[in-house]
């Protein structure tokens, strides 16, 4: 495991601290539940523990008194929020555990010590936490149990991507099909902006009659852009109100265009400069390939979801 994968847990576990402090021994199992995943309880007290510590983490960001006012609009829909995806995040990763454990899955006991050695460094730093820590009674064995679920969910998302297979005609088809993900299209364009579409129609024949498009921008067009003759420089796909990008990108360079509205007035529009850039697919065959498990396992994941017999309580 590298150290960025280790670091990303650190905050993970980070968060989880702050999440449950003051459930006690929150990895136990209750008389009572918020939710069963596949017959396994999720703990009631788990679950209002970590949302009293959500709110309590929202009422120092956004002010004392969020979720007090019951007549806050505001306060009340991010409560429900809130409730909601801490149960989620709950029922999520048992779903994981749940299906990294059948498929005999376990983390190696010297990267967890690895991991918890790192871990304990880190948190020793924060004299506030520890004392923090303490004042719960929440001690190694926790982080230690914790740190492993967590370890144990990375394993199993690793195991799946390692032991699926994607063919060249697999990685072919998904790149012949998502022909934009490996195109670079940019123009370099100058407009002419005006008010009405009258104006537009007579600046436009002008043009056809031989007129410099610069000096006409500069005379007419209600865009700071007149300053440098219209001129918009380069700009990619996205960057440009819609009715302006498709004319632009159906042009080539020395084309000018009919008036264009948009939201803005009417463009005259000029290309001067498009460059198309195509990565090859031998040169993107392994990342299509990667790009194809990932979307995979996120699909993988929500069938488990949907195939978890799930009880949950009214929020």
């Amino acid at each position: 495991m590298n150290k960025r994968t280790i670091a990303a847990i650190l905050v993970t576990l980070l968060l989880l601290t702050t999440l449950l402090a003051g459930c006690g021994n929150g990895n136990g199992i209750p008389d009572d539940a918020i939710a069963t995943v596949n017959g396994e309880p999720i703990a009631m007290q788990d679950y209002e523990s970590t949302l009293a510590l959500m709110k309590m983490n929202y009422e120092t960001e956004l002010g004392a008194d969020l979720f007090e006012d019951e007549d806050s609009e505001e306060g009340m829909t991010l409560l429900d929020t809130i409730k909601e995806q801490v149960l989620e995040r709950m029922i999520f990763t048992e779903i994981i555990l749940q299906e990294a454990q059948s498929k005999d899955l376990a983390i190696d006991d010297d990267e967890l010590d690895e991991t918890m050695e790192m871990f304990w460094d880190f948190m020793g730093e924060d004299a506030e936490m520890m004392t923090f820590l303490e004042e719960n009674n929440i001690d190694e064995d926790f982080f230690r149990q914790e740190m492993s679920r967590e370890l144990l969910m990375i394993e199993y998302q690793q195991h799946y991507l390692e032991t699926m297979e994607v063919s060249d005609e697999d990685a072919r088809e998904f790149y012949e099909n998502n022909q934009d993900m490996f195109t670079s299209d940019q123009v370099q364009a100058s407009h002419i902006l005006v008010e009405t579409e009258e104006e537009a129609i007579e600046i436009k024949e002008q043009l056809d009659e031989g007129a410099d498009f610069a000096q006409l921008a500069q005379t007419f067009s209600m865009c700071p852009s007149s300053a440098e003759g219209g001129d918009l420089g380069m700009f990619p796909r996205g960057s440009m109100v819609p009715p302006f990008e498709e004319a632009a990108f159906s042009m080539e360079p020395g084309e000018i265009s009919d008036p264009v509205q948009t939201d803005f007035g009417y463009h005259i529009i000029m290309v001067t400069e498009r460059i198309r850039e195509e990565q090859g697919f031998e040169e993107m065959q392994e990342q299509i390939k990667q790009q194809i498990r990932q979307e995979s396992l996120q699909n993988h994941i929500e069938q488990l979801r949907e195939a978890a017999e799930i009880n949950k309580r009214e929020l």
